[in-house]
């Protein structure tokens, strides 16, 4: 007898369930998606246990036929789709007939319809029609996700991970749909969302933050129209979850995530994530629904012109964003762009960043620098020709420091203002990327973790190999974790925001272990440079402008942030109306 086998219809729809339901939220999307192809104007989900233990979703759409009931139980039946045409031009969200035939494979499913107002309804439940009282539309119960399959169920995440990704599910359809009115009901949260328009609707999710910290944005051109809204990078605001929409589908691009953080990397300070909610409309005809079970991806006919528009278009937007957030006076912006021989610096590791002691004992005053006769400089600065060069501009006179922050200086043609922390920062990453190993060391005793969330705990779960290549060894016990090494040149530095930051940088999937790197040099970097509000002696100030202008990145810091500002005399002479 051969050893190949028909496997059995129950198994067949076990093996098929799993590639369609994995956690509650699969659901979620699935009974969403049928309520508004229904065309419910008002939707209800109920959730106990992140919905393991119940899911219900609740909605006044056309209802389903008593005939139908049993029928929308086999696998691939549709109302949605006729033949492999409609595939190109598909326009409702479900249409492959796989989800409810799935989700009955997985748990205790019970279906209530009526396709009208008299009352008169019919439910399915174990495979048995009966009829019932209810009123216009649909209600979905899914009961005991998993209770057949305990393998699955214990690979579901703990309870607050699975609901927050069952809340993204419902708030991604709350921004899809602001015609409809939306309800949830959990133990965690209750929340009404009434119908409205589109901003409105952002309005009633973010509260009036969303106008000063976010930038409304509306393009169209040949590849895309694009509506929705992306964080100012000036005044940034937090929300643990982007949310991209193509041709009303949430979906995920690990590509277009890619783009929009590139575009935003000379903008936000290290660990910050840009936030987006963003719809595009393309062209059906260019865009595969179809390449996942979930339809959660989906793949571009034109990808990479996609992409090289969706760049232009929004650094042009941040550009002239970031204009009317702040006056227009870097003109380094300009320079930093010229093909200019003078700006292209190679970095020299024997110069830069050597260690200079200085003296605190002496007290310097910018008065002092101007007395012929007295010298207060060391052996490297010993008068006024060796007055340091930043950029193009050939320093004249120091101001002084303003706010024991920023260094003033006086240029032939303009004054420069140096951000000392900025400053400081770019000279140690620089020096920290020449220098510093991943070496490990023992701790003495191990070091406990008792500040972590359950997706923290995830995180390290996942992640022991990448967390072992930035230097981290740990220990699992007695339901807590421990730290058994870390990186030698982190023991002054690592701190619990340190290492919070580590993990939610680990969890953004599109990081290499080389990046996650080079963002933990930018922390040490960040954490052992001069702060504000420090007093800074002349000489300091003089080899830290020094310093800084051997740097290959000189003009921002680690985190992206300018080190300098520059105005030049007209300029500075428009501003005060001497000249228009």
């Amino acid at each position: 007898m051969g050893k190949i086998k028909q496997l059995s219809k129950e198994t067949i729809n076990l093996i098929s369930a799993g590639e369609v339901i994995e956690n509650p939220s699969d659901i979620l999307k699935e009974l969403l998606e049928n309520s508004i192809d229904a065309k419910a104007t008002e939707i209800t989900v109920d959730v106990k246990d992140a919905g393991i233990s119940l899911l219900q979703v609740t909605d006044n759409g056309f209802g389903v036929e008593r005939d139908d009931l049993l029928f929308c139980l086999e696998k691939y039946t549709t109302s949605k789709l006729e033949s492999i045409d409609d595939l190109l031009t598909i326009n409702s969200f479900g249409f492959r007939g796989e989800a409810l035939s799935s989700i009955n494979a997985v748990s205790k499913l019970k279906i209530t319809s009526s396709v009208d107002d008299s009352g008169k309804a019919y439910f399915v439940e174990n495979l048995d029609v009966k009829e019932t009282s209810f009123k216009k539309g649909t209600k979905i119960e899914i009961r005991d996700l998993f209770y057949n399959l305990p393998v699955r169920k214990k690979y579901l995440k703990s309870n607050s991970v699975e609901f927050s990704k069952l809340y993204d599910i419902f708030l991604a359809n709350v921004f899809l749909n602001p015609q409809i009115t939306f309800k949830f009901n959990s133990e965690k949260k209750k929340v009404i969302f009434p119908k409205t328009n589109y901003e409105n609707r952002l309005l009633q999710v973010f509260g009036t933050d969303i106008k000063s910290k976010g930038i409304f944005i509306d393009i169209s051109n040949d590849f895309f129209k694009l509506k929705g809204v992306i964080s100012n990078p000036s005044n940034q605001i937090y929300f643990p979850t982007n949310f991209l929409f193509i041709n009303k589908r949430f979906v995920y691009s690990p590509q277009i995530y890619k783009i929009i953080t590139e575009a935003y990397k000379d903008y936000l300070m290290i660990q910050q994530k840009p936030f987006f909610i963003l719809f595009f409309e393309i062209d059906s005809r260019t865009v595969d629904v179809n390449v996942h079970p979930k339809k959660r991806v989906v793949k571009l006919l034109n990808e990479m012109l996609f992409l090289s528009e969706l760049k232009k278009e929004l650094n042009i937007i941040l550009e002239k964003n970031l204009g009317k957030s702040t006056p227009q006076i870097n003109s380094l912006n300009d320079y930093f762009k010229m093909d200019n021989p003078s700006n292209k610096f190679e970095y020299d590791k024997n110069k830069a960043l050597s260690n200079t002691n200085f003296s605190r004992n002496t007290k310097y005053t910018v008065n002092d620098y101007y007395k012929p006769t007295q010298s207060i400089f060391n052996s490297e600065t010993t008068d006024r020709e060796e007055l340091p060069t930043l950029f193009e501009h050939k320093i004249t006179r120091f101001v002084g420091q303003l706010h024991n922050t920023y260094i003033v200086c006086e240029t032939k043609e303009g004054v420069l203002f140096i951000d000392q922390h900025a400053a400081d920062e770019r000279i140690n990453l620089e020096k920290n990327r020449q220098k510093v190993t991943f070496e490990k060391q023992n701790l003495i005793s191990e070091l406990p973790l008792p500040y972590l969330s359950e997706a923290h705990k995830d995180i390290l779960l996942n992640n022991k190999l990448k967390l072992n290549e930035l230097g981290f060894n740990y220990v699992y016990k007695d339901n807590k974790f421990y730290l058994t090494t870390l990186a030698l040149f982190l023991d002054k530095y690592l701190d619990k925001n340190m290492f919070i930051n580590i993990l939610e940088d680990i969890k953004e999937s599109t990081n290499t272990v080389d990046k996650l790197k080079d963002n933990l040099l930018k922390l040490k970097s960040c954490k052992q440079s001069i702060k504000a509000n420090q007093e800074l002696t002349l000489p300091e100030q003089i080899q830290l402008i020094k310093k800084l202008n051997l740097c290959k990145d000189k003009g921002i810091c680690a985190h992206g942030r300018p080190t300098i500002i520059y105005f030049s005399k007209s300029e500075l002479e428009k501003l005060f109306k001497r000249i228009v």
